[in-house]
């Protein structure tokens, strides 16, 4: 009888070997309704709408916002008057408050694609949404499907536009035009999400574009400053972005990082300030990267179907000195579904030779067919991913076993598979109930986005009705499991706040993590500490600090009620600003 070789983890340990275990997490995770998705008038797919995605209306927990591909907009409400049993499905209305269909080009992974709400909406009101728009009027028509000349052959740009939500949540108007950049044939799917810097991040892709060129802005991620218009745009570049000192006037200064394919699912952890990416790929393998700004994760120069020579470089999937990198062959040099494996992988452009060292691997790798193969190690074995969508980091229950950790699928299965930065392996989680699922596209059948609301609930959008082609019509499930529990109230959202200070000399306004309060109130002021801070610390708007408490060491006559601190009177009258401590 053959023995096996054991080694103890201690010892492992000691001889520096890497041992990587999946977590420990339940599993059984599934959806249910949160609204009567058999309704027609509020059911989506039984009223063939297309959904791209839900926000929750800041300051209004469970009222939400829904995109529509074609260029529809709809408040989703409850009726707040009415008491509900914990878990039960509620009276909600569905409301069109937009319409800008005429103006939406419409075709294969082309149309509304993305929302955000400003992170000072509470004074602005105002909503942000990005989609693919004609180039020129005399294109613009209407009709909820898309037709033939509105297909991948077709140029157009990507537009980022403003809009304004009225007092009573229930009817957008357009602002103005934010961004906008002409993309070329082939279109990829694009995205944005606020930061925690409060900056907007982009994710524009277009298949035929060169993903390493500085001097466009498709197949990167952007950075832009939405708060002030400059030198013509309606954003500030920030300078902090790692072009913005870039000699060549040419170069994009917006371009926060490249080497992209298809990136189509972005989000920004609140607590964390991290910014997430999910790269759709193309022949073998998916992605989930944490984007990191100047680098590159590179996908091939050139796009798919590149012609051979100056465009022959690039990967998909993981590279590195043991796995290699893959890279397309023959004249098709971006082609992944023909790709083979360099090993060492080196190729030259314009001058330079690059090696697995001057890129940033995804976080996770995803095989298409469930392969854990050429130096992934974070694939899952028999789970293939394909069409890959991430959610938002789980921050419900701070005790769930599920807390901090995004959730992955594609819009070809219909399975949850949890990652977490720190945690090395993806785990399989549960999925969608058979009972619930499409079986008309097989392409083009699963999940399509995830949303959250302020109590940490999530939410899946999923293709679950009669389709046309790849186009298919959306409900909307909020994800469920015994262990994955709400907050016990809604948390609020801490976005860094500008004070014109000039503390140590500071020429321009630094940037706090808290709100502005006013310490005129009778008693003192009481300030809450949202969820995932431990203390408040508290400026006069000349940049001095006057007072902190935290939850071990409170400032002078500061007593800490729950989550809340109150400050002491004797602080400065009128506006203050605050940074909370983590």
């Amino acid at each position: 009888m053959k023995k096996t070789l054991r080694i103890p983890l201690f010892l492992a340990a000691m001889l520096g070997l890497t041992v990587a275990a999946r977590a420990q997490l339940p599993t059984g995770m599934t959806v249910v309704p949160f609204y009567d998705t058999s309704k027609a008038g509020l059911s989506f797919a039984k009223d063939r709408q297309s959904v791209v995605g839900m926000w929750e209306i800041p300051g209004k927990p469970e009222h939400f916002l829904v995109l529509g591909y074609w260029g529809y907009i709809w408040s989703l409400y409850p009726d707040t008057t009415k008491a509900y049993a914990a878990g039960a499905i509620k009276d909600y209305t569905k409301k069109q408050v937009a319409d800008f269909n005429n103006v939406v080009m419409k075709g294969w992974e082309q149309g509304a694609l993305g929302g955000a709400f400003d992170p000072d909406f509470a004074f602005n009101r105002y909503f942000y949404i990005i989609y693919n728009k004609y180039a020129n009027v005399s294109s613009y028509h209407g009709g909820i499907k898309p037709t033939s000349a509105d297909g991948p052959g077709a140029e157009g740009l990507v537009v980022v536009e403003r809009w304004k939500v009225s007092a009573d949540y229930k009817a957008l108007t357009r602002d103005t035009t934010i961004f906008a950049a002409n993309h070329s044939t082939g279109y990829g799917s694009s995205n944005m999400v606020f930061g925690k810097d409060k900056l907007l991040y982009i994710t524009a892709d277009a298949y035929s574009q060169n993903s390493w060129d500085s001097t466009i802005f498709m197949r990167k991620v952007l950075r832009i400053d939405v708060s002030k218009p400059q030198g013509g745009r309606m954003y500030t570049i920030p300078d902090t972005n790692p072009f913005y000192n870039a000699a060549n006037p040419a170069v994009k200064k917006e371009i926060f990082a490249f080497g992209f394919r298809n990136t189509y699912s972005i989000t920004a952890d609140y607590l964390t300030g991290s910014i997430w990416g999910a790269e759709v790929g193309q022949g073998t393998w998916e992605e989930v990267n944490i984007i990191k700004a100047g680098k590159n994760y590179g996908w091939g120069n050139g796009g798919d179907g590149a012609a051979v020579g100056s465009n022959s470089i690039g990967i998909e999937g993981p590279c590195n000195p043991t796995g290699g990198g893959y890279t397309g062959i023959g004249t098709d040099t971006a082609n992944m579904s023909g790709a083979t494996l360099m090993n060492p992988y080196s190729r030259t452009y314009k001058g330079r030779t690059y090696t697995c060292s001057d890129f940033t691997n995804g976080t996770w790798n995803f095989n298409h067919s469930g392969a854990d193969t050429h130096g992934s190690k974070t694939a899952l074995p028999g789970v293939g991913i394909s069409c890959i969508i991430l959610s938002q980091a789980f921050r419900g229950d701070p005790a769930s076993p599920f807390y901090g950790y995004h959730f992955v699928t594609d819009v070809a299965s219909n399975y949850f598979i949890a990652v977490k930065e720190g945690v090395a392996l993806p785990v399989k989680v549960g999925g969608v109930p058979n009972s619930l699922v499409f079986d008309g596209d097989k392409q083009h059948n699963g999940i399509t986005s995830f949303s959250e609301d302020a109590f940490g609930n999530m939410y899946i959008t999923m293709l679950s009705s009669s389709s046309n082609g790849a186009f298919a019509w959306h409900d909307i499930y909020r994800m469920s499991h015994p262990q994955m529990k709400p907050l016990p109230a809604a948390r609020e959202s801490v976005f860094p706040t500008r004070i014109p200070i000039a503390r140590n000399g500071a020429a321009r306004p630094a940037l706090f993590n808290g709100l502005i309060v006013n310490a005129n109130q009778a008693g003192g002021t009481l300030v809450r500490i949202p969820q995932g801070y431990s203390g408040v610390e508290v400026y006069s708007l000349g940049g001095k600090l006057l007072w902190t408490a935290t939850s071990g060491k409170t400032g002078s006559a500061a007593t800490l009620e729950g989550s809340a601190v109150r400050l002491p009177a004797g602080l400065e009258k009128g506006a203050l600003g605050t940074r909370f401590l983590p």
